[in-house]
């Protein structure tokens, strides 16, 4: 599998849901504004819990806000692989003596390559606004390493799920319904909530679960070989 093969998936799944793109750029921006929100809002509230500091909280939304937006924007290739799989296209891929795992990789290529665009240029703009608004230099690096390593480990995540496991590949009335996509969104929105559960060790928690995503994604993808055989290609 080439590179050019990897676009190539990646133009039809743009074909077959440009809306998830939009509604994930729009998703991007929103974080970003949000993440800005940080410099302008008091970073104690009367009425909320002590502890509670909204202007750290408003400033790390958008790692999980971007990260999202770049799941999003990743959809529509996993739509697609959902989608050839019941059509025989990859049955098809395996005839022609291509291997299970290089067809995995070149979704999973495909993918990253929707993704990765919305992820690096909202945590550019979510670390730029934050430091433009007074949040300082340890946030604004800490937005953009967690919304790459959350936004990319969690693409991977999703794709390799869907990949080697088909109960998370349904078809209900000729509609695509990747339900590992969910996994996916829900630990983003674990991300979201944590800064309010751990008010305290926000940038801490942030860190963690990213790199816990990380890790997991990184062992996933070790034992490919393993997760992803030819059966679960077939139809």
């Amino acid at each position: 599998m080439t590179v050019s093969f990897s676009v190539t998936i990646a133009k039809r799944g743009l074909r077959l849901g440009i809306g998830y793109v939009a509604l994930a750029s729009f998703m991007t921006v929103l974080g970003v504004i949000i993440s800005g929100l940080g410099g302008v809002i008091p970073s104690e509230v009367k009425g909320l819990p002590s502890g509670v500091d909204l202007s750290t909280y408003f400033g790390l939304i958008g790692v999980p806000l971007v990260s999202l937006g770049g799941l999003m924007a990743a959809m529509p290739v996993t739509l697609l692989f959902v989608h050839d799989k019941d059509n025989g296209t990859l049955e098809y891929l395996l005839s022609m003596g291509f291997d299970q795992r290089d067809i995995f990789r070149t979704y999973l290529a495909a993918s990253l390559l929707l993704g990765l665009p919305l992820l690096v240029i909202g945590g550019a703009a979510a670390s730029a606004i934050d430091v433009f608004a007074g949040q300082g230099a340890a946030l604004a690096g800490t937005v953009l390493v967690c919304i790459l390593a959350l936004g990319l480990a969690v693409i991977a995540l999703t794709t390799i799920l869907m990949s080697a496991f088909s109960a998370l590949q349904k078809q209900p009335l000729g509609m695509n319904q990747p339900l590992g996509i969910a996994i996916g969104a829900f630990v983003l929105v674990g991300a979201m909530m944590a800064p309010v559960a751990m008010p305290e060790n926000a940038l801490i928690v942030e860190l963690a679960i990213a790199g816990i995503v990380v890790a997991v994604s990184l062992m996933l993808l070790a034992l490919t070989p393993r997760l992803i055989r030819r059966e679960k290609m077939l139809p």
